[in-house]
């Protein structure tokens, strides 16, 4: 164990870095102040670090304004970067880490910035998860020259709804810049930032309680239901359900104020750049935080900056109102609806640009709506993350939303850590918890789950050979426990494309790793996606049936990993499935 346990927030829109001495008993969660460009020649520590990374033209700046404590740097990474990217098109990236759960894009492909000029050289999604990584541990490094980064107990958070592959991708990331990391969802960070708040949490929640934690960050919402449950005479905590990866966060509300003003302005005969449309947006956001902020406040003038010798002169300017935030930010993403209301799904146009898979329908509140009624679950308590609930009016406007849809329930709301910096100080106090003990929050799989086994048999006309299914993890298991090996050896395909079958069974009653049920009794068992792959033959023929023995974990983000040992060499194969996907 290292001198400190360190929470790293991978933000969308803003990346965030907590710190606690592994020697202090007591919860001195601190945050570390980031160095960063905000002009020309100009570096300062800032709490946060925006997730942007920009590429400047190669006369855009001297040597000397892209100076940094750790040295020089080509490309911009943060405060600077965001501000540069509302005046200029084709030069920033930002919210990469969406790229990383894209459907059609690989992490490793050269494709950012998605609207890149000619002269600009694209980088894939990895490639900038690293740059923003690589400038966090710089920061540490800057401030604490004497304790390596790469010696410390550090936890970095994901969404809860990342994929094996965005997960695997963060890890990788991590370890090229230094970190020996673990990672844990967003959520279940916000929540432990909510315990390291409380001198007895048991004071504010009862057994049997449900709390939904809604994590509405820049670029995506996050859900988790949590359960307190009594065990053997005292409360504990188990973490009983994830959302879907949904795209949709305060950078969509940003965007809906831009596109009001930018129609306002079209009416009135001014059509805007692409870069005024970044310029426009940066300013929504701060007249919508001014009017959030102040009820009082009746409008706000945004002003959009054109090109030439006198800016003052070449302004351009929109009004928002608060009638504006209202109707467009309030009754877009927070409206009224039922319980088991769904997500709409809009009419897609056959041809589109490469871009995120960003969420048709806006409303929040129908979201959580699908998520409970999903789940078959109406919480009690309601624990809120995210700088989107920094404005008392978001807070209030999705209590009451909530009571409605919970037909009038009582919903208590938790009261949340620092909005900004919860999911850094609750993976700090995660990884404290861990190394020196303290109230965990369980997750526990809710199902046994099983694989399916070929048996071998003589050619039968119209039957093909039978596939019983072998229990790999057991119902209860905790996600995170040490793994387990299956008592039997087995024959493993490599080299060629393979499918393997998965099922869960549909009771609680726990089976013991191993157990078989044979194909004849299939039906009591639910059968799951199947999983087609290749694996690596190393230095067996293509197709050759190797000798293994398997052993099987589930990690604390839900993967089942089952890895497959050959028996005659050090050769071994990971087989991985996503258990909350089920």
């Amino acid at each position: 164990m290292g001198d400190y346990f360190i929470g790293i927030d991978l933000g969308t829109t803003h990346s965030a870095v907590y710190y606690s001495a592994s020697a202090d008993d007591s919860l001195n969660l601190q945050a570390l102040t980031i160095p960063q460009l905000t002009a020309a020649g100009r570096v300062d520590s800032l709490p946060l670090l925006p997730s942007f990374v920009y590429f400047p033209h190669g006369t855009e700046f001297l040597e000397s304004d892209l100076q940094l404590p750790w040295g020089k740097v080509t490309s911009i990474v943060g405060q600077l970067a965001r501000e540069l990217g509302t005046k200029s098109s084709g030069r920033l990236v930002q919210s990469a880490k969406s790229w990383l759960c894209h459907s059609r894009v690989n992490v490793d492909e050269t494709i950012l910035p998605v609207d890149a000029l000619d002269e600009v050289q694209k980088v894939s999604p990895a490639i900038i998860i690293e740059m923003l990584l690589l400038h966090l541990v710089n920061a540490w490094s800057n401030q604490f020259p004497n304790t390596p980064i790469s010696e410390q107990n550090v936890v970095i958070t994901v969404p809860a709804s990342f994929d094996p592959a965005a997960r695997a991708i963060t890890e990788k990331a991590a370890e090229k810049v230094g970190l020996k990391t673990r990672l844990i969802e967003e959520p279940l960070a916000a929540f432990y930032a909510w315990l390291s708040d409380q001198s007895t949490w048991t004071d504010s929640l009862e057994v049997n309680e449900h709390i939904l934690v809604v994590d509405v960050g820049g670029g995506t919402t996050d859900l988790s239901l949590i359960q307190t449950v009594e065990k053997e005479g005292s409360l504990s905590l188990e973490r009983v359900a994830v959302g879907r990866h949904i795209l949709l966060g305060g950078d969509n509300m940003d965007m809906t104020l831009t596109y009001h003003l930018a129609g306002q302005l079209a009416q009135k005969g001014t059509s805007l750049e692409p870069w005024q449309i970044s310029g426009l947006t940066q300013a929504s956001r701060e007249a919508k935080e001014r009017l959030l902020s102040n009820p009082d406040l009746s409008e706000a003038t945004v002003v959009v900056p054109s090109r030439g010798r006198s800016l003052f002169n070449k302004s351009i300017k929109a009004t928002l109102t608060q009638k504006d935030v209202q109707q467009l930010l309030i009754d877009g993403f927070f409206p009224e609806v039922q319980l088991g209301e769904r997500a709409q799904n809009a009419v897609r146009s056959g041809l589109s640009k490469i871009n995120l898979d960003y969420e048709s329908d806006p409303a929040i509140t129908r979201h959580i709506s699908e998520f409970l009624a999903l789940h078959n679950i109406k919480p009690t308590k309601v624990l809120l993350n995210g700088g989107v609930f920094n404005a008392s009016l978001i807070r209030s406007t999705l209590e009451e939303r909530l009571g409605n849809l919970l037909n009038g329930a009582d919903v208590t709301m938790l009261t949340p850590s620092h909005l900004d910096y919860a999911v850094a100080k609750g993976a700090t106090y995660y990884a404290q918890v861990q190394a020196q003990g303290g109230v965990k929050v369980k997750s526990g799989l809710a199902a046994n789950y099983y694989i399916g086994v070929a048996s071998p048999m003589p050619a039968i006309p119209g039957m093909v050979p039978p596939v019983d299914a072998i229990c790999v993890a057991s119902f209860g298991l905790e996600e995170g426990a040490d793994e387990q090996m299956l008592p039997n050896e087995f024959a493993l395909v490599v080299g060629e494309n393979v499918t393997f079958r998965f099922f869960q069974s549909k009771n609680n009653e726990i089976e013991a790793v191993g157990k078989t049920i044979s194909s004849f009794s299939l039906g009591q068992l639910s059968e799951l996606n199947p999983l087609s792959i290749c694996l690596d033959a190393g230095h067996y023929p293509v197709g050759e049936m190797v000798r293994i023995y398997l052993t099987a974990r589930v990690t604390e983000l839900g993967l089942l990993l089952l890895q497959a040992h050959d028996t005659q060499s050090d050769l071994s194969w990971t087989i991985e499935f996503q258990v909350r996907e089920a």
